[in-house]
């Protein structure tokens, strides 16, 4: 679709005098585009909006009344052949937001624009059903070197923090972890090992003592030893980490974590491997990694693009790596997702209980939103798809129809 048709669509569309041939047209043409000729339509159609007569930062609760009227009169169209989706955007910045209505597919889609008026009232404090909030997670994590000691890293000062044989544990002023090779004060056992280990509501970043560096998402561990010995460098990862892998050839590095063995010579790749989702996903992002199943021993090599889900055996699909990736640089990120998986990743960022109640819908959210708004604004931008509604008692949230 081109740039002029798809320009001409959303001044028709912002203005309510659309076709439904042209609708179809322009779901067809999002259903396979980029996500990032995605977002250029979204900020194009943000600035549209804006010089609409009827566009106001404020009145919150008009706008959320005219989008549930938008609905209702999108629920009657039924001859419109799109996949059931609800998609809603964010710009990648920490701002609160407003929504305008996009309608993408039989349901509806959300862009989420900056407010005029920076002196909000908080959303907990507008939602009867919120007693409280909860604020995101941060840079928190527990090393247990291999003596069994502990150190909170989060509250530990900068600095040499421990020494593991001839390895030096630092901390520098970015709260970063770094395993310095050939500066510790005594041999280590060959089997000795440290684990980080992140909490809910938390994530770190350790550089190993081989220079590769590691991202940790909140809820995850990973064990390696204090210095790479022998033929292979071989570490353990429950949760999810993303690695950028530092090059050897002579010893290749491999990540053990649920069902799999990725081996790397030096590349980037991202592992989710919880153990309360049903799938473990490696998507790589620069390089080639090999991909082992523990249980069938069934190899597949990847590609720059492409993911492995890992389960009763390995698919692998094309996919935007880079989306993979959007928790370390501080974003939400839901691709076709249910409101169950979206909730699991709520729940550790923000490190609180889930629990449902009633007749929760089976549609699925497309969309990104910042990690570090506080979580009633999570929920509220999924509230104004009027599909899902949410209470919070302290660390519980309950989900709704």
């Amino acid at each position: 679709m081109e740039a002029t048709l798809i320009n001409e669509f959303l001044i028709k569309f912002a203005e309510n005098r659309h076709t439904e041939a042209e609708h179809k047209l322009f779901i067809g043409w999002l259903k396979s585009a980029p996500i990032a000729d995605v977002q250029e339509v979204m900020d194009r159609y943000q600035q549209i909006a804006a010089t609409k007569a009827d566009y106001t930062s404020g009145n919150r609760l008009a706008l959320i009344q005219k989008i549930e009227a938008r609905l209702d009169t999108l629920s009657s169209h039924d001859d419109i052949s799109v996949p059931e989706q609800v998609s809603w955007w964010h710009p990648l910045r920490r701002v609160a937001a407003a929504a305008v209505l996009l309608v993408l597919a039989a349901a509806a889609a959300f862009y989420f624009l900056p407010r005029h008026n920076s002196a909000k009232a908080p959303v907990a404090a507008l939602n009867p059903l919120y007693k409280n909030d909860v604020a995101p997670g941060g840079n928190k994590a527990v090393l247990i070197l291999a003596n069994g000691v502990t150190i909170l890293l989060d509250s530990a000062q900068n600095g040499t923090i421990a020494s593991e044989g001839h390895t030096a544990i630092n901390k520098t002023k970015d709260g970063e972890i770094i395993y310095e090779a050939g500066k510790g004060k005594a041999d280590a056992p060959a089997t000795a090992y440290n684990t980080i280990v992140t909490p809910k509501g938390g994530q770190f970043q350790v550089t190993l003592p081989d220079g590769s560096k590691v991202w940790l998402n909140a809820g995850s561990s990973l064990k390696f030893p204090p210095v790479f010995n022998g033929k292979e460098r071989l570490v353990e990862l429950t949760g999810e980490a993303y690695f950028e892998v530092a090059k050897n050839a002579a010893m290749p590095f491999k990540v053990t974590a649920g069902n799999q063995t990725v081996a790397v010579l030096g590349t980037h790749f991202n592992i989710n491997a919880y153990t309360d989702e049903k799938n473990s996903r490696t998507t790589l992002l620069e390089g080639s990694v090999k991909i082992l199943h523990a249980i069938t021993h069934r190899s597949q090599l990847l590609k720059p693009g492409q993911q492995a889900k890992v389960g009763d055996d390995i698919l692998v699909s094309n996919v935007d790596a880079g989306e993979a990736i959007q928790w370390k640089n501080g974003y939400f990120n839901f691709s076709h997702e249910d409101i169950e998986s979206i909730m699991r990743k709520v729940a550790r960022w923000y490190d609180v209980d889930i629990q449902y109640e009633g007749n929760i819908t089976k549609e699925e959210f497309v969309g990104a939103t910042s990690r570090f708004e506080k979580v009633s604004e999570v929920l509220d931008m999924l509230q104004l798809t009027g599909l899902v509604h949410f209470k919070i008692n302290g660390r519980r949230i309950t989900v709704m129809p």
